[in-house]
């Protein structure tokens, strides 16, 4: 997976740098700016409090080189870089991913992604070239 740290940042000021840097020391969130725009859900939410640990931050920041980049990132439609689509219900939720998350992850790094962060969460893989060829179901 690419390295997008310095790529897809909310711009800051630099007081508000600071603030960010501090605030993200203090909430061990300093690795996360490698797929998540830290700063951007910072700017827009820090003042409501951090998620616990193990909560999920929303779609809104994620970057193209996130496992569930989708079409809820505002990065989405960015130098080419298309999100994948959630689906599904509340109960039986989906992820379809697309040609960006494939390009960034195989299919094996996304199947097992899923299966230790989002276990109740079917992810909906494209056919390989073997399948379409012989019919095989995914």
């Amino acid at each position: 997976m690419a390295n997008l740290t310095d790529k897809y940042n909310t711009k800051l000021s630099d007081s508000e740098e600071q603030q960010f840097q501090s605030w993200a020391l203090q909430n061990g969130r300093t690795n996360d700016t490698m797929d998540y725009d830290m700063r951007g859900w910072w700017k827009e939410n820090a003042k409501n409090g951090t998620p616990a640990p193990g909560q999920h931050f929303t779609d809104k920041y994620k970057k193209p080189n996130h496992p569930t980049f989708s079409d809820e990132s505002i990065y989405h439609g960015k130098d080419g870089n298309k999100g994948g689509t959630w689906g599904g219900t509340d109960a039986a939720p989906t992820f379809k991913p697309s040609k960006t998350n494939l390009q960034n992850l195989t299919r094996e790094q996304l199947q097992q992604y899923f299966q230790n962060v989002e276990p109740g969460v079917m992810l909906l893989l494209p056919p390989t070239k073997a399948q379409k060829r012989y019919g095989a179901q995914p």
